[in-house]
Order: structure tokens, then C-alpha cells, then sequence
């Protein structure tokens, strides 16, 4: 990734998720990925956010006071699929009120996202994803309803 450390974007989502009187007719937030490094993740005591395991969705029970860290796409791009971006959603309920921030750390607008070369250096590990500005990776994210799965599918090389 040609950026330097001095230059990123960070942005900070907060969510309100009321009591529905039917939880099971309307999801808080479909399934998705976060589109940059990493995202830090807090939440109140209600439960609601969900992570796809194994084809099945769990909830996630976080520490009282924590932070949970998420690993996003860039860092799925950056690692050639080493490591992958975490699918998840938020669930309503018919009780608690659910409040959730959520601050997502990515690389500049302006910078190239890519593999790290060495992963490619032994030919034995193809280049998974089409290189791309980091800011056309958000603007073609942000432009696609979310589908139940990461946009990395979108970009990602065929036959990978």
C-alpha cells in the first residue's frame, strides 16, 4: 500500500436501534464488511451484533467496557486473503434500546491499495484483487446496496 502513516481516513458510525415491536420482520443492519483496515467497536449491554461462523449467524457477547477490533477488507486486499475481512450484521430486538460506535481506520483517500509484494514475490500466490484507489474502492462500495456479502467479491481477480 504506497500511503504513508501521516495520511488516512477515519471515520466514526454511530447507530440507535429502538425497541421493534417484530424484530424478526426488519434487520438493523444487513450483513456487510468494513471497508477499511480496522474497525474499533463498542457497544451498550444490549445484544445485537452478529458475525456469519461456519454458515451460521452467532451473536457476539463483548466484555462490559471493551473494544472489539474487526479486521476490514483493506486488510483481506493487503494480505492477499491471508487474512479476511469479518461478515456481520446487527439484529433489532423487542426490549432494549441498542447503541453501538463504531471508528473505521483505512489508508488515504488517494492511496493505492494492493497486496504487499512479498506475498507475491514466489509466484506461488496470485494477485487476488484488481489494484485500485482506496477512494474508488469506497465510492464503488458506498454505490452498491449491501447484498448479505463483502464488495470484495466485486473486485476480487477471477479464478481466485
Amino acid at each position: 500500500m504506497a500511503s504513508s502513516l501521516e495520511n488516512y481516513l477515519q471515520i466514526m458510525i454511530a447507530n440507535l436501534y429502538p425497541p421493534w415491536p417484530q424484530p424478526e420482520l426488519t434487520m438493523g443492519l444487513a450483513a456487510h464488511t468494513d471497508h477499511g483496515l480496522l474497525t474499533l467497536f463498542i457497544q451498550n449491554d444490549t445484544v445485537g451484533l452478529q458475525v456469519l461462523h461456519k454458515d451460521k449467524w452467532v451473536n457476539i457477547h463483548l466484555i462490559p467496557n471493551s473494544f472489539l477490533a474487526n479486521i476490514g477488507d483493506h486488510i483481506e486486499i493487503l494480505s492477499n486473503r491471508k487474512y479476511k475481512s469479518v461478515l456481520h450484521r446487527a439484529v433489532v430486538n423487542d426490549r432494549d434500546v441498542r447503541i453501538s460506535i463504531a471508528l473505521t481506520h483505512g489508508p488515504a483517500s488517494d492511496a493505492t491499495v494492493n497486496p504487499t509484494p512479498m506475498l507475491l514475490e514466489d509466484g506461488q500466490n496470485p494477485l487476488a484483487y484488481r489494484v485500485m484507489k482506496y477512494k474508488e474502492y469506497l465510492e464503488l462500495q458506498q454505490s452498491n446496496k449491501l447484498d448479505g456479502k463483502s464488495y470484495l467479491e466485486h473486485i476480487r481477480n477471477k479464478g481466485i
